[in-house]
């Protein structure tokens, strides 16, 4: 009798050279084949890799578990920053740039060249925001059922050409009409950012990714001042000085925007710098996410569970901690350079004097995201934290007109951005199921425009001391952010510990943060998901 070979079952592994294969009864085109067909073994049993193309839901059934090795894992990630966290970086850096290119002009001649009252730059200001908060819940949708990259790509090409026409307006009336266009634009940035990096992340990675892109407001604060500063050296007849500071910033944006639709990825299946295996080890990554990769379907029930507290209070929780953020953050980025100019300062001076100011903005937010990300359980004490330093720098422009105390809490006032990082991460971690993930991210940034709409009018340019109104005001809203972020602690705490209890009840053992599936369910259907702190 010939000798028989024993069966073996099909192994799914994360190295192909790991498969067994006997070398004495099978021939080279045998194990070239079986070779060539492990990566067969998961498409043989599903249709995973097409129902993502589609942006249709996965089940755990459908994508059978693989072991990937610490060398894998970390070669991966290595990929996914190198592609994203350039994109988004860059993207974020233009867009706090582009939306920041009019306080940048005020300390110049626009206010005096389109006849501005100081009502009426309150209210440049304002309109910006009423466009983001208009386009939001739009935004939003279109974000879900069009493909994301392409959505963000184009939102970036649109801003681009309609901060260059910023240029153009002689008074207040054309002004406002684009600076609410550009909000509409920019309404999809930071809830679009939030979902790509929901898609390639694991969980606990996701506060220094988003960090890393928001700390990019301060890189854009400091590289803007410069380009401003030099844009306003620039004299061209017919041109007014500050026009330049619009048409250059804008026109870089255009550029990137081609950049960013060739080369961001839809998801992990579409990303053409990762091998066909690596896409499989970047999707096994996410599995402990517990939560879709996309789908294209509006879940009503979902929205249901979203918008109403007694179901799930966590939306309106972030909602009303963004609002409150979002007030001071309105005043204080309209009016930044205005404050500093209050102090003395000649329009030169206040740009280079700022400075600081700007990298501080780009200190504070990667420290946060950083020790977020490396001390277990901090989310929520590190938004608390970075509160105090804002909470000093407003009582201090308050209560003091000494130079050198004023110019020391400038410095530290934007220590909230910090803080408001960690909130707009939320709820790629937080929240599961993709479409109360859209609702819940929607909320978080109608809160946001709308506390940035009412924050310029507390900011009165004629008061004296400057802007004491507006500062009163943040001290306000810095202080009751604390014990309402500890509130949601205490409720992510109790939260996690009955499910751990229930879990124990059911004798399902030791809760695996690793393991889970990419079923579209929600983080309360599914009591297998834990929050994290």
């Amino acid at each position: 009798m010939p000798p028989t070979v024993e069966e073996k079952p099909d192994i799914v592994s994360a190295d192909p050279n790991s498969v067994p294969i006997e070398m004495n009864s099978l021939d080279l085109r045998g194990t070239a084949e079986k070779i060539d067909g492990l990566e067969r073994v998961e498409s043989a049993r599903s249709n995973v890799m097409d129902d993502l193309a589609k942006g249709e839901s996965v089940s755990y059934d459908d994508l059978p578990i693989i072991e990937v090795t610490p060398e894998e894992n970390r070669r991966v990630l290595r990929k996914l920053d190198l592609l994203l966290l350039p994109l988004t970086m860059v993207a974020y850096t233009l867009q706090y740039i582009d939306r920041s290119a009019m306080s940048y002009a005020a300390v110049f001649t626009f206010r005096k060249d389109l006849k501005l009252t100081p009502a009426d730059y309150s209210w440049l200001g304002s309109v910006f925001f009423f466009g983001y908060l208009f386009f939001e819940f739009p935004g939003s949708y279109l974000l879900q059922r069009l493909p994301l990259s392409k959505t963000m790509g184009t939102s970036i090409l649109i801003w681009g050409g309609l901060l260059m026409c910023m240029a153009a307006p002689t008074h207040f009336a054309p002004a406002a009409v684009i600076r609410t266009l550009l909000g509409c634009a920019e309404a999809l940035v930071t809830p679009g950012f939030v979902l790509l990096i929901s898609r390639f992340y694991k969980r606990e990675e996701q506060p220094l990714r988003v960090g890393l892109w928001y700390c990019c407001n301060g890189l854009g604060s400091f590289v803007g001042a410069l380009v401003s500063y030099g844009m306003g050296h620039v004299h061209v007849a017919s041109v007014r000085p500050w026009a330049w500071i619009f048409i250059v910033n804008g026109g870089i944006t255009v550029l990137f925007s081609l950049v960013f639709l060739w080369f961001c990825p839809e998801n992990p299946q579409t990303c053409r710098f990762l091998t066909p295996h690596e896409k499989r080890i970047a999707l096994e990554r996410v599995r402990g996410n517990k939560s879709s990769l996309g789908n294209k379907q509006v879940k009503w029930y979902q929205v249901k569970e979203a918008l109403f507290p007694w179901i799930d209070p966590q939306g309106w929780a972030y909602a009303l901690i963004v609002f409150t953020m979002a007030v001071p953050n309105g005043g204080i980025g309209n009016f930044l350079h205005l404050i500093l100019q209050s102090y003395g300062y000649t329009a030169f001076q206040t740009i280079l004097i700022g400075l600081p100011q700007a990298a501080m903005q780009v200190v504070f937010p990667l420290s946060g995201a950083y020790i977020a990300r490396k001390v277990p359980q901090a989310r929520l004490y590190v938004l608390m934290a970075y509160m105090l330093p804002s909470l000093v720098g407003v009582i201090i422009q308050y209560k003091t007109r000494n130079s050198g105390a004023l110019l020391f809490g400038y410095y530290i006032l934007g220590s909230y951005v910090a803080s408001l990082g960690i909130c707009f991460a939320a709820p790629g971690a937080n929240i599961a199921g993709y479409t109360k993930k859209v609702v819940v991210g929607a909320m978080v940034f109608i809160a946001y425009a709308t506390g940035n709409i009412v924050g310029p009018h507390f900011f009165i340019s004629t008061e004296t001391p400057a802007y004491k109104s507006g500062m009163f005001a943040c001290i306000i809203c810095f202080t009751i952010i604390i014990p309402m972020a500890f509130s949601l602690r205490l409720y992510y705490v109790r939260e996690n510990k009955r499910r751990d209890r229930l879990a124990e009840e059911r004798g399902e053992g030791v809760y695996d943060e690793t393991r889970g599936d990419f079923s579209d369910q929600t983080d309360v259907e599914n009591l297998s998901f834990r929050y994290a702190l």
